[in-house]
């Protein structure tokens, strides 16, 4: 069919002049030309992802242009049926790249990056085409386009000779198309000072910090994109750099970092046992006596921090937070391969500091050690024990309600030992429609709200229950045990609820209308000797570990974590994914083009410009195992 197909073409096309040109060269320029628009065509449709203007940008233009050299220059040099298999292989790869970025832009406002790969185990378990969304035209695009290939496929001349001007013309425009993307970043993005106020709208910051999808997307255009974000997620560029400048530099900065000094708040809980409970999608909209009267009644007890943001610098939110908490760092925004978590060193993550005061250490979740490598992440960053669903012994793993099968593991009973337990709830995740809980609980949620609640609304609240009734659970069995006057238990949220589907509801039950400010999720601290206390200095989830080491007088100066001790007179804001920040008053936003920029918010941007990637640094450079072992 396919012969039959090139035949009646090859009869439709002269075998002379102009006609032998096509017949010999057309699959080259339709697999060019299909490249050129299927980039093209994605950044106009994603224009508003960020705020470079591609059609005035001459870089991505020239990086895709680049890009296209050397893939066709691959194809040209390849016999006839490898070089069919290529051309559809290498659009089909392209394609798919488009429709998984478009998927995860429609959930998640960012982009695909292959540092994604390491969420994509805890992703495909909760995966449902409820959360995505791609436009019509981005699917017309990726049909017409696969058509195209497959065209031009077909009308690969039967019979290619090896000349040698094929030979050196393809081997020339793969090296023109390299030589060429070395060159424009030499000429234009090479320059990362990192250091102005406003070096997050400089495109060299920006290519070499890599950390805003939308915006490095726009710059660099999809191919030159997929190799950078790729060259970074695999942290290549640590085969190339030299480690030895970097964490010298690092070392230099940390050494000039003011310290938070002590405060009425320092060594308060000294000596208690501490339950760090980490709540998934609980949002603040859904803390409220109806579906949480438990944790409602803990909160009006405890120190409530009612600024409290939780930034998404990874598209695993969870585990975006777990980070912060436990290491104190600020990850990449690009990702990092899961090896940083699983072998680096880290003296000063909150199980290590615990365990140097004698305590038991260990963490606890529904889900399977696999996820997220956890239970290999767990034992790297100091605990003894990480402790699944299973290992726990729970009947069912979806139900929060079922977590005190590990009650006895999380008190560390029969050791003699104080007790430090991180423990991250599950039922507060999606997808709701048809779950467990749902089938639990919707029916007597949507007995108390009126006709017409939105149906999502009702689902939140029925597995918002579910965490709750944990919560009291825990708190019943602690007095039992007689352990309540001797224990502290924060809790704080991961992210805030995305998993309603549509931000715009999101916004509703918020009252807050800005996609960085519907960020503004639970944190409070709970012991039974303490005065409740408002607390509105505003927080981020990176100044939980430095508030803890600070209120348990843990041995620690803090200079090293990314933020700051809550109570001190230093921090006190929140620094999200594009470096937009908000403390309470100012609301710095990237995206904002008319806003006044003072000598303020010209201080902040430049301290920013230091902080974010000094600690991204800690993480990919291994800093203390480097200077452990010089």
């Amino acid at each position: 069919m396919i012969s039959a197909l090139r035949e009646k073409i090859n009869k439709a096309v002269s075998e002379t002049g102009f006609g032998l040109f096509l017949r010999r060269y057309a699959y080259l320029f339709i697999f060019a030309f299909n490249l050129i628009v299927l980039d093209l065509v994605f950044r106009i449709v994603y224009r508003g992802a960020g705020y470079y203007l591609f059609l005035v940008n001459k870089i991505p233009i020239l990086f895709t242009l680049m890009w296209c050299l050397i893939l066709t220059g691959i194809a040209w040099i390849l016999p006839g049926i490898i070089k069919r298999i290529y051309i559809v292989l290498i659009t089909s790869f392209y394609v798919i790249l488009v429709l998984v970025h478009c998927g995860m832009y429609s959930f998640k406002n960012k982009f695909f990056s292959f540092a994604d790969m390491m969420f994509a185990d805890d992703g495909a378990r909760f995966f449902s085409f409820d959360y995505i969304y791609i436009r019509k035209i981005i699917l017309l695009l990726a049909f017409v386009c696969i058509a195209a290939s497959v065209f031009a496929a077909i009308i690969v001349p039967k019979k290619e000779k090896y000349k040698p001007t094929r030979i050196i013309s393809s081997i020339l425009a793969v090296a023109i198309g390299i030589v060429g993307i070395f060159m424009i970043e030499d000429a234009w993005l090479s320059d990362y000072v990192s250091v102005s106020w406003d070096s997050y709208r400089k495109e060299s910051d920006l290519y070499q910090s890599f950390t805003d999808t939308g915006n490095c997307m726009l710059l660099t255009g999809l191919y030159q994109y997929t190799m950078r974000d790729f060259y970074l997620s695999a942290n290549l560029e640590s085969l190339f750099n030299n480690n030895k400048e970097a964490v010298l530099e690092v070392t230099e900065y940390y050494a000039q970092r003011e310290l938070d000094p002590d405060n009425e708040m320092t060594g308060i809980f000294k000596g208690k046992n501490l339950i760090l409970i980490q709540l998934e999608a609980i949002d603040t909209w859904m803390l409220n006596e109806t579906a949480m009267p438990n944790l409602s009644k803990i909160k009006s007890e405890s120190i409530d921090f009612i600024n409290h943001y939780a930034p998404l610098y990874l598209s695993g939110g969870t585990f975006n937070t777990e980070i912060m908490v436990n290491l104190g760092f600020i990850p990449p925004f690009y990702g990092s391969k899961t090896g940083v978590y699983t072998g680096n060193y880290f003296p000063y993550s909150i199980a290590n500091l615990f365990k140097k005061e004698g305590y038991a250490a260990n963490s606890f979740h529904n889900s399977r050690d696999q996820v997220y490598s956890r239970g290999l992440v767990y034992e790297n960053w100091g605990y003894d024990k990480f402790y699944s669903g299973e290992r726990m012994g729970m009947p069912n793993i979806e139900l929060d309600s079922d977590l005190l099968a590990g009650f006895n593991l999380m008190t560390a009973k029969g050791t003699g030992k104080k007790f430090f337990s991180f423990i991250i709830t599950y039922s507060g995740h999606g997808a709701y429609i048809g779950s467990v809980i749902s089938r639990l609980h919707y029916d007597k949620f949507a007995a108390l709200y009126p006709e017409g609640t939105d149906e999502m609304y009702i689902h939140a609240m029925a597995h918002a229950y579910e965490t709750d009734l944990f919560v009291g659970k825990l708190f019943d069995a602690l007095k039992e045990a007689d352990l309540i006057d001797d224990t502290v238990v924060i809790f704080f949220s991961d992210h805030y609820n995305y998993y309603v589907l549509d931000d715009s509801l999101v916004m509703k039950y918020k009252g807050v209308y800005d996609e960085h400010l519907i960020k503004n999720v639970p944190f409070f601290i709970w012991s039974s000797d303490i005065e409740p206390m408002t607390v509105d200095k505003v927080t981020a989830t990176y100044d939980i570990l430095p508030t803890i080491v600070n209120m348990f007088d843990l041995d620690n100066d803090g200079r090293y974590y990314a933020g700051n001790d809550a109570f001190s007179d230093r921090g006190g804001y929140v620094i999200f994914e594009d470096l937009s920040w908000y403390d309470g008053k100012t609301y710095y936003k990237v995206s904002d083009e008319n806003q006044n920029i003072d000598d303020f918010i010209k201080a902040r941007n430049s301290e920013i410009a230091k902080r974010v990637p000094f600690s991204n640094r800690i993480l990919l450079l291994d800093y203390f195992r480097a200077i452990k072992n010089n």
